[in-house]
């Protein structure tokens, strides 16, 4: 059975990192690396190893953070979310779909 969460789609710059220094979560302390990004450049990004729950299926993964990607959305990473999840974004409704994925 698929998860499914209602959000409300959000315009213009986020600034998820403010929320999380408001929290205590110092995104810095993570393994820091550089990734490369659309225009060839490249930014710092932090990577950590995060317990993150989607429904019953609780699991601890790498989540990387950074202040410099400056997209107008959130992104999810590849590794340990769609090696587990087809996930589904429905901006029109605000709806994120996340069903999970045969063993392999």
């Amino acid at each position: 059975m698929p998860e499914v969460f209602r959000y409300k789609p959000l315009r213009g710059r986020l600034s998820p990192m403010v929320t999380i220094g408001v929290v205590g979560f110092d995104y810095r302390a993570g393994n820091r690396i550089y990734v490369q990004v659309g225009d060839g450049s490249f930014i710092p990004i932090y990577l950590h190893d995060i317990e993150v729950q989607v429904g019953a299926d609780r699991f601890v993964t790498k989540i990387a953070f950074s202040d410099k990607l400056g997209v107008t959305f959130h992104l999810l990473g590849r590794m340990g979310i769609f090696d587990r999840f087809k996930v589904c974004f429905n901006d029109r409704q605000g709806v994120l779909t996340f069903e999970a994925l045969a063993s392999q």
